[in-house]
């Protein structure tokens, strides 16, 4: 790839992120009529998405199984990669099947790009916790940062997680809407079918690691 390409998949992903934000609608319809040229900066944005959706899980106080080969992070690695990519194959899945779009790459173009909140998110979890015990070191909780939230924390805590995952499902649902051309009700049919697709996944995915971890490590 060369360097005036490597500048144009920046531009363009900076471009595409910006309008997610401000003007979701016609940001979508611009992925969909030009999924090549969006193609690239989605991948970057689905390995971002990725990587910090790992990382709580990867840090020592995130699950049970932390010590899971290099204290559990290929583990929140894969899972984090199964969270972001089922969805999308099972929303192109189900969407083609009932009609919809028959182009995985333009439905991989569109949908990554509605990772832009969860990542917003993720950024916000782990910058502001880790500036504040930089700045407050003496009275972070030994548990973590949550583990002294006060009841009132708390809820805005778990209020704005509600948000950005509100956000997230709008902004798919109206992604299935232009990409496979059904009304909203429809759309929002295929997201829940995806979801629940999602949940099956886990679950096989965590008794795998589970056994892998018990009776091969």
């Amino acid at each position: 790839m060369t360097a005036g390409a490597s500048g144009r998949d920046v531009q363009n992903a900076a471009v595409v992120l910006y309008g997610m934000i401000v003007r979701p609608r016609a940001t979508l319809y611009r992925i969909s009529d030009n999924p090549a040229t969006y193609l690239v900066p989605s991948v970057a944005v689905f390995a971002a998405g990725v990587a910090l959706g790992a990382l709580p899980s990867s840090l020592p106080s995130g699950y049970q199984m932390s010590e899971f080969m290099w204290d559990g992070t290929p583990y929140a690695l894969t899972g984090s990669a199964l969270n972001v990519l089922v969805p999308i194959l099972g929303i192109f899945w189900i969407g083609r099947r009932w009609g919809g779009n028959r182009s995985l790459r333009r439905v991989f173009s569109a949908l990554a790009y509605c990772l832009v909140p969860g990542t917003l998110w993720a950024v916000a979890n782990a910058a502001v916790p880790g500036l504040y015990a930089l700045a407050f070191p003496e009275i972070v909780p030994s548990g973590g940062m949550t583990a002294g939230l006060g009841l009132g924390r708390y809820i805005a805590h778990s209020a704005t997680g509600a948000f950005f995952v509100g956000w997230t499902l709008l902004l798919m649902t109206r992604a299935i809407h232009i990409l496979d051309g059904f009304g909203y009700a429809k759309s929002a049919a295929v997201l829940a079918l995806a979801i629940l697709v999602v949940y099956a996944a886990s679950m096989v995915y965590g008794l795998a690691a589970a056994a892998v971890y018990e009776f091969v490590l």
